[in-house]
């Protein structure tokens, strides 16, 4: 079986108390309307996330009731952990993914330095034909990473450089992450490939941003969403990945702005800065629109 992610959805201590009128709720829910027209409804393809796996999804509504993990005054900071052998060109993937996490999720991001991958027990491994030696994650989400987790990290993210399965009834995962012990380790193993337009790194580098803020949304209690095509939509392979945007929708945005007291108009135009810094105008004009209109709607509210 082929899959995005699986995600242990293990339930932790709300960090929140959720008021029963919250004026910050009620801004967003009107302001998140006025982005609705640049994500497209869900449609489900052949072979798509939703056509196996059937779910509700989750409203901004529903999150508020859901008792989400969140980062706390003490807890805010994201690390990415890169745990393995990397090229070039996968560092300078890992970097900019640091810095994309930073203007998606405000928060403040660490990339540490490389850490080799050690002695990982037999129990943890297995070999795919004709020569794939593969990493069963719980080494990395129960062994490894919980030891590495400082007391302020919100989350932290592993990456490596293997392929990576859950147990022996799968064939791999991209990823897999855990909401109680707030680790998750993501593999750029199978996201790499040639490409004849001379779109290799863009394709490599645009997975990999999807996958990480994709799998870290989940650390913060987002469910897959259903509604929109999204970023945070279940995907079950590289086809259904590359179809999906790199940015949130407006239930998901809705839900980043409240849990994490981020304001839109601020995080539109942090996204498009860093589009801007590395050379994909398209984003960056999209980003600044949805800024605009944000900016627009508020005003009218007000």
């Amino acid at each position: 079986m082929l899959v995005l992610a699986a995600c242990r959805n293990e339930s932790g201590p709300a960090n929140i108390a959720i008021a029963a009128e919250d004026a910050r709720a009620a801004k967003l829910a009107v302001v998140k309307d006025a982005v609705v027209p640049y994500f497209p409804p869900m449609r489900v393809e052949k072979g798509d996330w939703l056509e196996g796996h059937p779910e509700d999804g989750q409203t901004f509504a529903e999150y508020l009731t859901a008792e989400p993990t969140l980062p706390t005054a003490e807890r805010k900071t994201i690390y990415i952990q890169p745990v393995g052998t990397f090229t070039a060109e996968q560092k300078k993937i890992l970097q900019l993914t640091a810095d994309y996490m930073a203007a998606f999720y405000g928060l403040p991001v660490r990339l540490g330095r490389d850490r080799k991958l050690g002695d990982v027990p037999a129990a943890m491994t297995r070999v795919q034909y004709p020569n794939n030696r593969q990493l069963r994650t719980a080494y990395f989400l129960d062994t490894l990473l919980p030891k590495l987790l400082l007391p302020d990290a919100a989350a932290l993210i592993c990456f490596t450089s293997s392929d990576l399965y859950p147990d022996d009834q799968w064939n791999y995962v991209f990823g897999q992450a855990t909401l109680e012990n707030r680790v998750g380790v993501y593999s750029l193993y199978r996201l790499s490939e040639k490409s004849k337009d001379g779109k290799a790194f863009d394709k490599f580098l645009d997975r990999t941003l999807k996958i990480a803020m994709h799998e870290t949304g989940h650390m913060f209690s987002f469910r897959h969403c259903t509604k929109y095509d999204c970023l945070m939509s279940g995907s079950n392979h590289l086809g259904g990945i590359d179809r999906r945007p790199l940015d949130v929708c407006p239930e998901c945005m809705a839900k980043i702005a409240w849990g994490l007291n981020y304001d839109p108009v601020e995080r539109y135009k942090a996204l498009a800065a860093f589009w801007d810094k590395n050379g994909r105008p398209d984003e960056a004009k999209k980003n600044l629109s949805m800024a605009a209109t944000v900016e627009a709607a508020t005003n009218k509210r007000s």
